[in-house]
């Protein structure tokens, strides 16, 4: 009889919850889940797709005590937003062991820069590139609605001896090919999500004052989404683009916005995103008031992205010495929104690299390389403990 492989997912929201029912369907894995919340959640559990296709778990253990469940795991599944990761890690810390695997769903807020942190630099770990699905809890901590699968997915790692056969791994529980990734850089500068999210919400109210009401609430796609989006995601895209070109890292495993898509040009975006399904009925975070709606900015688009997406960018455009107008322009808008400082006259304030978000790790191991100007140099990029 095959050997059950033991994962703790770490997380209640739309990745954790899809995630505990695709992967406890299959008869080769043995589930617990660690969230906050355990009462509410049911051992039998069920994930549908748009489609009407069932998987149903049966989860092991459930519970907000991490020495419940993180001990037995041979792979950790952090399923949480990156606000959040720092938080679950020194939770986890005490029970993980040395052959224990500690992965994330998304590597784009900075999962492995807070996993060397907090767990150091010899911890086993992987991240995906993009986040393996679309969809949202049903009925919280029983069901999961499954509204899109990804073609392919993409998995970096760090000190884990076979890379391939946790991809494969992951291949089997998802049924969605899983390649490797040869450095864990090529799943933390991410142009999806946070790109994506903060330059449609530029666009979208880019008249933004802190007495503006809006009539109505848009859709973040759908036929709401223009070309003035499309053209700042990839300006942004394109910025990003001439940072990761400087360091240790293969520009082609990480392809741009047009390329990933199949799009030619602007329009041929523009008309890509208004058309894509399980978006369409996505609709911006705003809070109704007297008159109509006010932007929100305590959802994830503005606490996640910008400081653990943006500024980790902006942070590495800093060591390249490359120059990010667009997203400056983006990052000043959303400080302002969300009344902080992050950035004056295009550089990271001071401040930013004191306190515990992912450009403090970065300048801190930055000062490892030895007799380099910068990191533009990929030979002596690789001197330094954190590449």
């Amino acid at each position: 009889m095959e050997k059950k492989i033991n994962i703790c997912i770490c997380g209640g929201g739309s990745q954790g919850h899809i995630s505990a029912g695709v992967i406890g369907s299959h008869n080769n894995a043995s589930v617990n889940i660690l969230t906050r919340r355990p009462a509410l959640w049911t051992r039998d559990f069920k994930t549908v797709d748009l489609d009407g296709k069932e998987y149903h778990a049966s989860l092991y253990k459930i519970s907000d005590n991490p020495a419940e469940v993180i001990p037995d795991a041979d792979i950790v599944f952090i399923c949480l937003p990156g606000y959040a990761i720092r938080e679950e890690l020194e939770k986890i810390k005490p029970y993980v062991s040395d052959n224990t695997i500690v992965g994330c769903a998304f590597g784009g807020s900075g999962f492995f820069l807070q996993l060397f942190d907090i767990l150091g630099s010899n911890t086993k770990g992987f991240a995906f590139q993009r986040v393996p699905f679309t969809g949202r809890p049903k009925e919280y901590g029983h069901s999961a609605t499954l509204k899109g699968y990804k073609p392919y997915l993409k998995i970096a790692t760090r000190n884990v001896e076979d890379p391939r056969r946790l991809a494969d791994i992951f291949q089997n529980w998802y049924s969605t090919p899983v390649y490797t990734l040869g450095h864990w850089l090529e799943a933390t500068l991410s142009n999806s999500n946070p790109l994506l999210h903060p330059c449609r919400m530029r666009v979208m109210f880019k008249d933004w004052t802190p007495e503006k009401v809006y009539p109505q609430v848009p859709y973040m796609y759908n036929t709401d989404w223009d070309d003035e989006s499309s053209q700042c995601w990839v300006d942004c895209d394109s910025e990003l683009r001439h940072i990761m070109a400087k360091l240790p890292m293969n520009l082609d495993e990480v392809p741009s916005i047009l390329e990933y898509y199949g799009c030619a040009d602007i329009k041929a975006l523009t008309n890509k995103m208004q058309s894509i399904v399980p978006f369409k009925t996505v609709q911006a975070h705003m809070n109704e008031t007297h008159g109509g709606f006010k932007v929100d900015a305590s959802v994830r688009y503005f606490t996640e992205d910008i400081p653990y997406g943006l500024l980790l960018i902006k942070a590495f455009a800093e060591l390249t010495e490359t120059p990010t107008p667009a997203i400056d322009d983006v990052i000043n808008w959303a400080q302002n929104i969300m009344g902080k400082r992050y950035i004056h006259n295009g550089r990271l304030v001071e401040e930013i690299i004191t306190i515990e978000l992912p450009p403090k790790t970065i300048f801190a191991n930055s000062a490892k390389i030895s007799d380099a100007q910068s990191l533009g140099n990929k030979a002596t990029a690789g001197a330094c403990g954190l590449l």
